[in-house]
């Protein structure tokens, strides 16, 4: 019956896989913060308009990965162009397919236990961290120290949608086509390609610096609110692996080669028109950003919202 329970307990952890990229805002931001264009420093919606097409605007929107609903609750210009769009761009479509396969992903493999994975005295630290979220130790002995690491550098879930599932919902509501930037499986993949002593240094690290998270939290919450890209990029160097190698690495990983591949996928659908496109706001602003590299390619960026 404890088994039971804890399985059911992780499935329901797991399938909240949408948030994981809350991690990323913790994990290191160390780009540099100077924007070169003013529609690049501040907003959370923008309208693209290719100059060398004679297609309809489209629009890029900064997301949250929060349940929180100032977040998930859209002001009226994002739900006017969200309305009005002819199909929505999400990083990651979270189908029933996504969140199995994050499921598969996020456990260890049959036979393998946490308590084997991890140092004796790292192990009882992340028992008692997950057991403030409610996480038995049952159903901790079957995660992967990555998956972990998510779980430990987010707000507490509570039953409510996140912001990308919200969007989700209301482009099956509204019958819009909906289409990923992205894979969960190349998502997955950055944390998958960590060594065990790299997972363990990042665990390490995020249990050193827990009691700080609630108020970093906020910060970030705040300064989405305002739509202040600059201040989200700063609030992101707060919390690094304090290994400038490894966190260098995990930048490039997480922000520059990820806007490099969701730049190239989205570029032709923007040649369609009225296409609503979101992602985490973090990937708009700053050199490689999205919203430099649309400009760099000809497309006419304007701030909206």
């Amino acid at each position: 019956m404890i088994m039971n329970s804890g399985a059911r307990l992780r499935c329901g952890l797991l399938s909240r896989c949408g948030r994981w990229l809350v991690l990323v805002i913790l994990c290191g931001f160390l780009a540099e913060t100077a924007l070169a264009e003013p529609c690049c420093e501040q907003g959370l919606l923008f309208r693209l308009d290719p100059e060398v097409s004679a297609q309809p605007s489209s629009w890029l929107f900064g997301t949250m990965h929060s349940d929180d609903p100032r977040v998930t609750r859209l002001p009226a210009p994002v739900l006017a162009a969200f309305d009005s769009a002819l199909g929505v761009v999400l990083e990651v479509v979270p189908d029933a397919a996504m969140q199995e396969a994050s499921r598969a992903a996020m456990v260890l493999s049959p036979g393998e236990r946490l308590s084997e994975q991890l140092p004796p005295a790292v192990y009882q630290e992340i028992l008692i961290a997950l057991s403030e979220r409610g996480i038995p130790q049952a159903a901790a002995e079957r995660l992967a120290p990555w998956a972990i690491l998510l779980v430990l550098s987010m707000p507490p879930p509570s039953s409510a949608p996140v912001l990308d599932l919200v969007l989700y919902q209301r482009a099956a509501e509204l019958d819009k086509p909906v289409v990923g930037l992205e894979s969960i499986a190349e998502q997955l993949s950055v944390f998958q390609a960590l060594s065990l002593e790299e997972q363990v240094v990042l665990l390490e690290s995020t249990l050193r610096h827990r009691a700080q998270l609630p108020q970093i939290f906020a910060a970030l919450l705040d300064a989405y609110l305002d739509g202040d890209l600059v201040t989200l990029m700063r609030l992101g160097q707060t919390l690094a692996a304090e290994d400038p190698e490894l966190d260098e690495r995990l930048r490039r990983a997480l922000i520059d080669d990820r806007n490099r591949r969701m730049f190239a996928r989205l570029v032709p659908m923007l040649q369609q028109g009225r296409q609503f496109i979101a992602v985490g706001a973090l990937h708009l602003p700053g050199p490689g950003g999205l919203l430099q590299r649309l400009q760099a390619a000809g497309v006419e960026v304007t701030r909206v919202y």
